[in-house]
């Protein structure tokens, strides 16, 4: 079996790397046994991608085993090499859309998880990092499930009115395929690394929970605040935009272990300070919230509905849409900054014979300019990881983003505990080009 990708799987090629350190001994045939158990169950790390004609497609059942390398590795600088590597490489047609790099040293390992875009999100890759860490010590079965299209998230939605909807979609369509052909944007994207150190990530939690507000809704003020700051009210892109994880019972098709691309997304408009206090906003901001979630959960079948009625266009003539977004947002990525927060990762029990030593992400987009804040909790302690398209921001405005988002959540959470190290100073702090 085989299906067109659609526009939207076309407009987000790109590449996620989840880089994770593992203090403890592997063996090389329970790790691939383990990545054979995940691929079995996953119709999306058995697809691969072809041209047929204009088209590009997915053909179900098309890949082999899922590619791992294995390395020595000597320090740091071979771990950073290959995310570097892995990034840049395109998922080439006739390919699984998922491969792992296993750098293999003396009682320590750092296995790279490098997936297409197009078949997870971050939370997605997350499943799959889980599971094969599971796998290796544990024989939980884990049961195949059939492949999930766009036409799974609609379901059983009707349009109120169908005929407008395509004559609509027909126009954007044929708009789409007389747009010249163009050939792909080259982009270069800078990444920036911080912890908030255990002492400022414990404050902010227990002060979130007193005033009863998601630490994500926290992040979001700081984040609006920082920006001003740290960009002047010129560059500041008009949105923040914060992925929608659509698993949660919130879309019926995603049980919360399946691998998709995308659910929905929450937008804020930045520059949102009315003068009242902070705490203030992050309540409103925490309302918001809630309700962007329970109106995209209901919207998201309309919306993948029009888009699969879209035809998407031939890829060149697509990198010429890309281009044009490109050219006209000229304040971060499309006149838009991405905050995704993936949450605390519990990615191993106290029953694997190794523990998770440090987790690391970057990404890549070979499409869109990207700009994004990526938040996660690890061993108690909030991470960050900003990446951005060297056109959206540079490297001296991204450190002076990570300094004043710093210096908001730290003048807020009203710490009685001794002040933890300055941003300028925050361990695991790293830019690299």
């Amino acid at each position: 079996m085989s299906r067109p990708l659609s526009t939207i799987e076309q407009l987000i090629d790109g590449c996620i790397v989840y880089a994770l350190r593992l203090d403890g001994e592997i063996a090389e045939a329970d790790l691939r046994r383990a990545i054979a158990r995940v691929q079995a169950k996953h119709p999306a790390l058995r697809a691969t991608l072809r041209t047929q004609g204009m088209a590009v497609r997915y053909v179900d059942d098309g890949a082999g085993p899922i590619p791992l390398r294995v390395l020595g590795l000597r320090g740091d600088g071979d771990s950073r090499r290959e995310i570097d590597q892995e990034l840049e490489t395109p998922f080439a047609e006739g390919q699984a859309q998922l491969r792992l790099v296993w750098l293999r040293g003396a009682g320590r390992s750092e296995l790279l998880f490098a997936a297409s875009h197009r078949i997870c999100d971050g939370m997605s890759l997350l499943i799959v990092a889980r599971e094969t860490l599971r796998a290796l010590y544990d024989d939980v079965p884990l049961p195949p499930y059939a492949p999930l299209t766009a036409a799974d998230i609609v379901g059983h939605y009707v349009p109120a009115h169908p005929r407008r909807r395509r004559w609509v979609a027909g126009l954007i369509g044929l708009a789409l395929r007389l747009l010249p052909p163009m050939a792909p944007p080259r982009n270069r994207e800078h990444h920036l690394e911080w912890s908030a150190g255990a002492v400022l990530s414990s404050a902010l939690r227990q002060r979130c929970k007193r005033e009863d507000v998601s630490v994500h809704a926290a992040l979001l003020v700081a984040l609006d605040a920082a920006l001003l700051t740290a960009l002047g009210r010129e560059q500041v892109p008009a949105w923040i935009e914060s992925p929608m994880d659509g698993r949660r019972g919130r879309v019926p098709a995603l049980a919360d272990d399946r691998l998709f691309y995308g659910g929905g997304g929450l937008k804020f408009r930045t520059g949102q300070d009315d003068g009242s206090g902070f705490w203030d906003r992050v309540r409103e901001a925490h309302r918001s919230i809630q309700a962007q979630i329970e109106r995209e959960t209901r919207e998201i079948p309309s919306r993948y509905h029009f888009c699969e009625l879209i035809r998407p266009p031939a890829p060149a003539r697509l990198n010429a849409l890309i281009r044009l977004g490109n050219a006209l947002g000229l304040k971060g990525s499309w006149n838009r900054i991405t905050l995704s927060n993936l949450g605390q990762l519990d990615l191993v029990d106290e029953r694997a014979p190794f523990r998770l030593d440090d987790f690391r992400l970057y990404v890549h987009s070979h499409s869109v300019r990207a700009l994004g804040l990526i938040v996660y909790a690890l061993h108690g302690q909030l991470r960050f990881y900003c990446m951005g398209d060297e056109h959206c921001i540079d490297p001296e405005r991204a450190h002076a983003l990570r300094e004043a988002l710093m210096a908001v959540l730290e003048a807020q959470v009203a710490r009685t505990q001794p002040a933890a190290a300055s941003p300028s100073r925050v361990d695991g702090a790293a830019w690299a080009g």
